[in-house]
């Protein structure tokens, strides 16, 4: 490869290279004195630690620091949030004409302007640096302070609600789980009472009843028998002495009162002493032995001839008033003995019942213990959001109105002019020597006729033509020179309003912080 062959043709046609070169350079000069600057307002976050030790009290709002500030992030990147803050801060002044016509391009251009970078992690302080983008440093600079303002009041309003919330929910599940535990008292309570005689707490006393009275019934049977066989052989015996004529003469009243007598003792086998028919039978017996007694006189012979039939139905009535009594006490034995052995087979059902009843109680009263304890620590937490206690952000640098502009950049606007503009004349070069077929070296004549010359003369230009080849350059440098600036000044003039309402993010080559490495907005 001849290097020093390309090197000629290259000086042979730097003219072309130097223009594309001077139009790179002096079109970013034009681009930088006639774009608007940028000036961008900052302000650093700091996000500090709990000042109270959660071995002591702790806050209930767990949030980490860049979690939370990427929430305030969402919070203040709304719509509507961003629409208040640029017609409070009259960041596109009607006069100025400079409002965009729709309310998304409002939103859009205000979430490029807002930046923010965020540094620290889990094991170092979480730092943020919040700015704005303005025309001017006075709006830059009130808007950053307004923005810093918006992000300290998201932090204390999302940590104060948070804990707000927090106890309020451990409050309404306090006063539910106590209702609760309330209507289960009243449930048990009711049970109990219309279960009384069967639960499973006096089931041995009940059995322990339930034996005795066995036992006491058995006792009972007993006693009714010997009196009933003691009865049947006092009657018995009546009658065999009634029917051998061994008794005394009798009168048809006495006959009469010992019929009553009989029937008065054989009903009172049946019924019980208080029973009407009863009393009427032994009304008629004494009113028909008063009837006798004063017939016959009151005498001691009455009462002897009297006495016999007196002295057994006096036996029978009371044998009979003895085993109307022994009935009665049989049958409320069987009663109880009945009762008893109805509780005792309820007992089973009522326990499971009760155990099932006590167990949900067990279980919300362990509920309502935790959510007590809970509420305790929400209502901690409450309090250290509410005095400020607890994490949160503080301002680290207050917000530093800008001197210099941030864009455009005129470092990066002149090297990429520089760039573009030696490309172009590169590629002018190469495009015009690859177009070109004439025969310039003894190759290329060897190569086209297929001769080998045995000398070259270069051509020699006159002195006019070198004369205008001059001319030539330094006209085309002016007009580059000339005419770049000028259309830069026509484009200014002509179509200001639209380069003004241009996208920040098109018109910045740099980010607004000096490039530092962080999360941006």
């Amino acid at each position: 490869m001849d290097i020093r062959f390309y090197l000629q043709r290259f000086l042979r046609r730097i003219h072309w290279f130097a223009q594309f070169l001077t139009l790179g350079g002096v079109g970013s000069l034009a681009a930088i004195l006639f774009a608007p600057p940028i000036y961008a307002g900052h302000a650093r976050l700091l996000m500090e630690a709990e000042q109270i030790s959660d071995e002591l009290a702790a806050s209930t709002v767990r949030t980490q620091g860049a979690e939370q500030l990427e929430l305030i992030r969402q919070r203040i990147l709304r719509r509507d949030t961003l629409l208040d803050l640029a017609a409070r801060m009259q960041v596109y002044p009607p006069t100025a004409g400079l409002t965009p016509s729709d309310p998304q391009d409002i939103v859009d251009d205000m979430r490029e302007r807002i930046i923010m970078t965020i540094e620290g992690g889990r094991d170092s302080p979480t730092l943020a640096t919040v700015g704005f983008k303005a025309q001017s440093p006075d709006l830059a600079g009130k808007v950053t302070t307004e923005i810093v303002d918006l992000i300290l009041r998201e932090d204390v309003d999302m940590r104060t609600k948070s804990a707000g919330k927090t106890l309020d929910f451990f409050t309404r599940k306090v006063a539910r789980l106590g209702a609760e535990l309330d209507a289960q008292d009243a449930l048990i309570l009711n049970f109990t009472e219309q279960n009384k005689n069967a639960l499973p707490d006096s089931l041995d006393f009940r059995r322990s009843q339930q034996t005795t009275g066995q036992e006491r019934l058995l006792q009972m049977e007993r006693q009714i028998g010997a009196l009933q066989e003691r009865r049947a052989r006092l009657q018995r015996r009546q009658e065999l002495q009634t029917a051998a004529g061994s008794g005394p003469f009798q009168t048809p009243k006495q006959q009469q009162l010992d019929q009553l007598e009989e029937e008065l003792a054989s009903q009172s086998t049946l019924l019980s002493p208080e029973n009407p028919k009863l009393r009427i039978l032994a009304a008629r017996a004494a009113a028909l032995r008063a009837r006798i007694w004063s017939d016959e006189g009151q005498d001691g012979a009455a009462s002897e001839a009297l006495e016999p039939l007196t002295d057994f139905a006096l036996q029978q009535l009371e044998m009979a008033r003895e085993l109307a009594f022994l009935t009665a006490q049989k049958d409320g034995i069987v009663d109880g003995l009945a009762d008893l052995s109805r509780s005792i087979e309820a007992t089973t059902a009522n326990a499971i019942t009760l155990g099932n009843l006590r167990r949900a109680q067990a279980n919300t009263r362990v509920q309502y213990d935790q959510t007590v304890a809970n509420m305790a620590r929400a209502e901690t937490g409450d309090m250290i959001e509410a005095l400020r206690q607890g994490q949160k952000l503080t301002v680290f640098e207050g917000v530093t109105v800008p001197l210099e502009p941030v864009a455009p950049n005129r470092r990066n606007f002149i090297a990429a002019g520089v760039l573009v503009g030696a490309a172009l004349g590169l590629g002018v070069i190469l495009l015009l020597e690859s177009m070109n077929r004439a025969m310039r070296r003894p190759e290329d004549l060897t190569a086209a006729l297929g001769i080998t010359p045995f000398a070259t003369l270069p051509y020699l230009k006159t002195r006019a033509e070198i004369l205008r080849h001059r001319v030539y350059l330094v006209g085309a440098m002016a007009v580059v020179v000339v005419a770049v600036p000028f259309a830069f000044w026509v484009v200014q003039t002509q179509a200001a309003e639209k380069l003004k309402s241009m996208s920040f993010g098109t018109l910045i080559g740099l980010d607004a912080t000096g490039g530092k490495e962080g999360t941006k907005w």
